[in-house]
């Protein structure tokens, strides 16, 4: 027994450093630019649920960038990882839901997406998901991406009272200068005939043209949040914040009434946006955009595994709860990132942040300019607008 065990773990230790040696492999700037293409989703509600409901910026840095690095080993493609939104919108609303809330309502969502993937009843779930709903999921979260973006860039805050000024650190001249960077920078949209195979769900056989736009230029991304951080940096009091050291993580385990709110008012709403966009959409969409990829690890069970287990390692620590998603992955892909190498390099990045900064960091997060942070989000929606609008094998039989 004890022989088995230590073969085991020997198998383990050589296949990390396998995944470990192709991950350096794979890496290039062109994946560090890509890296960075879900930013405009990450920071704004990072600082957000900081701001208004306690969430300690240091702590969800280091786990998340742990989060990275995991997925970086188990999926071939650039998986993203993201804010529950629902959790997170429905959090920062009035009234507020504090720090106990929020662990009760990602736990409540982590665990029953875990308990789906594990029994298997995810694949089950995915194979009688219609492919017009996964079209719409695709189609419908670009368009929100598009708006919250457009959102970001053009007003003060998610009232829509008060416009931007057009000069400034956070003014519309700057979007639109960003704007204009990202389209002179994006090659022209081509189209190629892919075939996928299967007999239901998101692996339904069709034969249907998928458009291989989106930058593939590295420096889009990269140079526009350079130019951010610059900009962030310069504010007053921006650097000023910054401390050396980790933020000290604290217990946060939810009484019944918390438990009660929190599954309530957040964990139920979020429950299908994770179950579709999370997990179905986004093996849609990875076999849209890696068709050619045979062992990218991106299943139905794989994706609900790694969304459970990561969330309950970081549960009743006050970690802002997390997702994989569609509109990550097309982010991610939009602006240059195809491989794991992705993810680890902004796993890798976070991780130090979060180790050298701390919570201290969200002075200098919080003055990031929010156009540039539009932009981003905008453009990235256009990839998954794309796969949205890819009605192939919609018609095939139905008459």
């Amino acid at each position: 027994h004890q022989h088995a065990e230590g073969g085991a773990a020997v198998a383990m230790a050589g296949w990390l450093l396998r995944r470990a040696a192709e991950l350096r492999r794979d890496f290039t700037w062109r994946e560090a630019g890509g890296s960075l293409g879900d930013l405009g989703t990450f920071v704004p509600l990072l600082v957000g649920l900081t701001v208004e409901c306690g969430l300690d910026v240091g702590t969800t840095l280091v786990f998340t960038g742990l989060y990275n690095l995991a997925t970086a080993l188990a999926f071939d493609v650039p998986m993203p990882l993201q804010p529950m939104k629902t959790i997170a919108a429905v959090a920062m609303t009035d009234p507020p839901m504090d720090v106990p809330q929020i662990v009760a309502a990602g736990g409540f969502v982590a665990l029953v997406v875990l308990v789906l993937g594990c029994t298997g009843l995810m694949e089950r779930f995915n194979a009688v998901t219609p492919f017009g709903v996964v079209r719409g999921m695709q189609l419908g979260l670009g368009m929100l991406l598009c708006a919250k973006g457009w959102t970001l860039a053009v007003w003060t805050d998610g009232t829509k009272q008060s416009m931007r000024g057009l000069w400034g650190p956070d003014g519309m001249a700057l979007g639109a200068l960003a704007l204009a960077f990202v389209l002179a920078s994006a090659p022209p949209t081509t189209t190629t005939a892919v075939d996928v195979d299967g007999s239901a769900g998101i692996g339904a056989d069709r034969t249907h043209t998928r458009a291989r736009g989106g930058s593939n230029d590295a420096r889009v991304a990269l140079v526009l949040v350079a130019v951010g951080a610059v900009i962030a940096a310069c504010r007053p009091g921006s650097l000023a914040a910054l401390r050396p050291g980790p933020s000290m993580p604290f217990l946060t385990f939810p009484g019944l009434a918390d438990a009660a709110t929190g599954v309530l008012r957040a964990g139920l709403p979020q429950l299908p946006l994770t179950t579709l966009n999370s997990v179905v959409a986004t093996c849609a969409l990875a076999k849209d955009l890696f068709p050619d990829k045979q062992e990218t690890g991106v299943t139905p069970t794989g994706v609900a595994v790694s969304v459970g287990a990561m969330n309950l390692c970081g549960l009743g620590l006050g970690v802002m709860p997390c997702c994989h998603g569609a509109g990550g992955l097309a982010a991610h892909y939009r602006f240059g990132a195809r491989t794991g190498a992705a993810t680890a390099f902004l796993g890798a990045g976070k991780l130090f942040l979060g180790v050298a900064f701390g919570g201290s960091l969200l002075t200098l997060l919080g003055k990031f300019p929010a156009p540039l942070l539009g932009v981003l989000l905008a453009a990235a929606s256009a990839e998954l607008i794309r796969a949205g609008l890819d009605l192939g094998g919609l018609g095939g039989g139905e008459g």
